[in-house]
């Protein structure tokens, strides 16, 4: 049975490999919204949106990171206009 699986586990990997390849934004995009869909079935509307909110301001803060700039400059330009 464990030869099943392993073939199994080859073919979804080459088909994800491919699928990355070929149609990056077809699998992106159904993927972010198939996790958005499943958030949003066993969370509710408000939870995921706090949770996607997190996501993306984590993304953006992540990405600064990546980029070598300064996120303590980002927090004093964003927060200091209140």
């Amino acid at each position: 049975m464990s030869g099943f699986w392993s073939k199994v586990g080859a073919k979804i990997s080459t088909f994800l490999v491919w699928a990355l390849d070929s149609h990056p934004g077809k699998f992106l995009g159904t993927s972010l919204g198939f996790l958005l869909g499943l958030l949003l079935v066993t969370l509710g509307f408000w939870r995921t949106l706090v949770v996607t909110t997190f996501s993306v301001l984590g993304f953006f803060l992540g990405k600064r990171q990546d980029d070598y700039k300064d996120i303590s400059t980002w927090f004093e330009k964003t927060f200091n206009k209140f």
